[in-house]
């Protein structure tokens, strides 16, 4: 993880992700030190197996509340 700078909270533990058809881009933010962040950022392809590691990768970092953004229409 690295130490990032951050705005001010809407909650301690929060992901953002960025969802495409192949894969997906998650980032996760927990408190750092004083107004610093930890930062991590990883890559997660889409089948089943993968998207259960995204999710116990984001259950490991007490992840409560996540957004996400995706550029396609997957109707």
């Amino acid at each position: 993880m690295e130490e990032v700078e951050d705005e001010p909270l809407f909650a301690e533990r929060v992901a953002g992700l960025d969802i495409a058809r192949a894969g997906l881009v998650a980032a996760v933010r927990v408190p750092g030190r004083g107004r610093r962040r930890m930062q991590e950022v990883r890559e997660f392809g889409v089948t089943r197996r993968e998207l259960e590691e995204l999710a116990g990768w984001l259950e490991g970092h007490g992840v409560t509340r996540a957004g996400m953004e995706s550029t396609s229409d997957y109707r």
